[in-house]
């Protein structure tokens, strides 16, 4: 069974801190800043530092004033080997659907 979570403050950390200390209408989710020199366009997926099934994003953050790109991550208990919601977590992934990006958790 998989099903979505949309990304947000609540369910996601940034750079290790909990999401709800950041304002998210500073994240470029879209790809809509200026990307010089970085390689890319939208935010990227990327895995294995948050260990094995498990993925997590870098998105440009108040990009025109700052120029940072920070790690967004699920929350520890939405990670693969985990339980969520009662049920185990057997690989997580970011994806975006719609021009929204969700966390899709597969149960076994």
């Amino acid at each position: 069974m998989k099903k979505r979570y949309e990304i947000n403050k609540h369910n996601s950390t940034v750079c290790g801190y909990p999401g709800r200390g950041f304002d998210w209408t500073l994240f470029d989710w879209n790809g809509e800043t200026l990307h010089e020199g970085i390689g890319a366009s939208l935010p990227w997926v990327d895995d294995g530092l948050i260990g094995k099934g498990s993925q997590y994003l870098h998105v440009p953050y108040e990009w025109t004033n700052l120029g940072t790109i920070y790690r967004v991550r699920p929350n520890e208990s939405m990670r693969a080997g985990e339980t969520y919601r009662g049920h185990k977590v057997i690989r997580q992934r970011a994806v975006q659907d719609g021009g929204k990006w969700y966390w899709e958790l597969e149960f076994d």
